[in-house]
């Protein structure tokens, strides 16, 4: 198998529009490239690694379909669902004499991710006859190819090149479309990035924070446990997905408002009829959305009790004057002796939670698998649209489940 597999890479062609990669970061971001150049200038042949060709390792692809939505969905789904992989730059090999090319081994968790894609992909798209969903796939990054004239100096001099001892973790999957970033999901702060946003310099710096933070931690996201006694005064509530202001969510929720105006009165009101200035209300993400649409901290002014907030896909409540949890925390509640994981999107939950999860996000778009409990997923769906536009009290759910 191992023999044919290298066959097959040294077939031509793209095999379509779009191809999957692992962009390198880091220590082996700039071992990759140097190593590239110095090849290039030693031995007169093209840079594969350079400037607008990012040092790369694909994951899936060149591949093609007819369904580019469900494609990005699918990409998506599969991203969502992967911690952190690791991998190690482990040595040098070559595929016949045509390309010279750096061994990467994989963690386990990197080989479920490429397993992963394969079996979300394939059936709705054509791809490289490589692209199965067996564990054989050959992990690697290109150092230079079609060198066939030179090939015999060249393995003879990587050869004699001390092995790296670069190991580190993927922190983005890049989704590209005619070799230009279409799509990226950031594994570190678990969010899809469009080009502009993957190109940022501050989501690169954010990034850099990130990782020495998981690294402190022992390879871990920080963890916070928001507490509270059922015995107390003070009820607990919970809600997520507001969405004030955003006036689509009316026609895509089939929302039973006739204007954003009348939306935004009724669930301010709805909030303030049930919740106290003292009870707290953990609001699990997406306050308010589009264009022109005013922030969480106006919004929050206007709500009443003590809020916790599961930042969601469409904002940044940093410094909107009440607790604020972004999307990179591992968030849990302890309730009681009851304890539950807190996120806005149940898909990026932990991988080893098999707990109860409470989450927003899915609307009433999925009441077949994200009703408002599901036990047999142990989900807990609090999105406006499922708990009747207003806050839903936690013992109500300790009844339910």
């Amino acid at each position: 198998m191992f023999d044919f597999l290298r066959r097959l890479f040294q077939g031509g062609g793209s095999g379509g529009p779009y191809l999957i990669e692992y962009r390198f970061f880091g220590s082996s971001k700039e071992y990759v490239r140097d190593l590239c150049r110095d090849l290039s200038q030693t031995f007169g042949i093209k840079q594969n690694a350079r400037r607008g060709h990012p040092a790369h390792m694909t994951l899936y692809g060149g591949f093609s379909t007819s369904d580019e939505s469900e494609m990005v969905n699918r990409f998506l789904k599969v991203c969502k669902g992967c911690e952190l992989p690791r991998y190690t730059l482990s040595g040098f090999d070559h595929i016949g004499n045509r390309v010279i090319q750096l061994d990467v081994k994989p963690s386990d968790e990197l080989r479920q991710l490429r397993l992963n894609l394969a079996k979300e992909l394939n059936p709705i798209c054509s791809t490289r006859e490589w692209d199965v969903d067996r564990n054989d796939f050959i992990f690697h990054t290109t150092l230079a190819n079609h060198v066939e004239r030179q090939f015999d100096r060249l393995w003879s001099y990587v050869r004699g090149l001390e092995k790296p001892k670069i190991s580190e973790y993927v922190l983005r999957v890049t989704l590209l479309k005619h070799g230009r970033i279409y799509s990226e999901y950031d594994l570190l702060q678990r969010r899809r990035l469009n080009r502009n946003e993957a190109l940022n310099h501050r989501n690169f710096l954010e990034d850099v924070r990130l990782i020495k933070e998981f690294s402190r931690n022992g390879g871990k996201r920080t963890r916070v446990t928001i507490k509270h006694n059922p015995n107390s005064k003070d009820n607990l509530f919970l809600i997520g997905d507001l969405h004030l202001d955003h006036r689509n969510i009316i026609k895509y929720c089939n929302r039973p408002f006739k204007s954003v105006e009348e939306m935004n009165e009724v669930l301010v009101s709805n909030w303030n009829r049930v919740v106290k200035p003292n009870d707290t209300v953990i609001f699990l993400g997406d306050m308010s959305y589009g264009r022109g649409s005013r922030g969480p901290r106006y919004w929050l002014s206007k709500l009443n009790g003590r809020i916790e907030f599961i930042e969601g896909n469409h904002e940044n409540v940093h410094a909107a004057g009440c607790k604020t949890y972004p999307p990179t925390y591992d968030v849990f509640l302890q309730y009681g002796s009851h304890e539950f994981y807190l996120i806005h999107d149940p898909e990026i939950k932990p991988l080893d939670w098999n707990g109860w999860t409470i989450h927003g996000h899915i609307h009433n778009n999925d009441p077949e698998n994200y009703p408002l409990i599901n036990r047999e997923k142990k989900t807990i769906n609090v999105s406006a649209e499922v708990v009747d536009y207003q806050p839903i009290e936690m013992q109500g759910i300790i009844k339910r489940i």
